[in-house]
């Protein structure tokens, strides 16, 4: 089930406070470093993808892992490069989180149904990383 609205940002808080006091600097465990494709599968099994190697292969084609990653001359951001230009319902602060790029690439993906926005599923990039 996935949540919604406030009930995002409350679990956000929850998982933050969590992990913060998992890390012991208030950091979370991805602040600073490429995620692994453990991670990555990880954070869209979090997200609801029905396939989360499927989709952490796409963000490890599609970023190296790198939740600061930009691409497009600035417009793809995060994880997953999601194009601020074509989705602008999500800004470039929000997309560098990745709990936040893995929802939007959930919702823009059709809960992982649709992978045809990204290239390198049209490509076949990602399968060297499955």
């Amino acid at each position: 089930m996935r949540l919604k609205g406030t009930h995002v940002a409350l679990g956000l808080l929850a998982l933050f406070l969590l992990r913060s006091n998992d890390a012991g600097g208030g950091v979370h465990s991805w602040d600073k470093k490429r995620l692994t494709k453990a991670q990555l599968r990880d954070l869209a099994g979090r997200a609801g993808f029905p396939d989360p190697n499927l989709a952490a292969a796409i963000a490890m084609a599609e970023s190296g892992g790198n939740p600061d990653a930009v691409g497009d001359s600035g417009v793809s951001i995060g994880l997953w490069q999601v194009n601020t230009s074509a989705h602008p319902n999500w800004t470039k602060a929000d997309l560098h989180d990745p709990e936040h790029n893995a929802n939007a690439a959930y919702a823009i993906s059709a809960g992982g149904s649709d992978w045809s926005p990204w290239t390198v599923y049209k490509t076949g990039a990602y399968k060297r990383f499955l």
